[in-house]
């Protein structure tokens, strides 16, 4: 997992959903990715998501051709705000550790 590909990926993401923002989490923004590591990456829409499995498999889709293991989290920004508290959820330890790596500008 480089960064080039970490960055290429995020670039993907951005073109196939025009987010809100997209935050990078666990072993990768903490520098303990091993060999067995996936890229968890929270993907914030513009406005609410109908089925967020159904976008996090297009934009699984969407990334084809990079190969590295990620995990894609999908959510609207009213559901992220709702979820931000809630103690073992991996929405909160995404947005209280995780590192923004795009944010759309409207």
């Amino acid at each position: 997992m480089t960064p080039e590909k970490v960055q290429t990926a995020v670039q993907k993401i951005v073109e196939a959903a025009r987010p809100r923002r997209i935050i990078l989490f666990g072993s990768y923004i903490r520098g303990t990715t091993n060999r067995n590591s996936d890229l968890d990456v929270l993907v914030i829409m513009d406005g609410d998501v109908e089925n967020p499995r159904k976008e996090s498999v297009r934009l699984r889709r969407a990334l084809k051709g990079i190969m590295m293991p990620m995990d894609i989290l999908v959510v609207s920004p009213t559901l992220v705000e709702e979820l931000a508290e809630s103690p073992g959820l991996v929405y909160r330890e995404a947005l209280r550790n995780g590192k923004i790596v795009y944010e759309s500008a409207a």
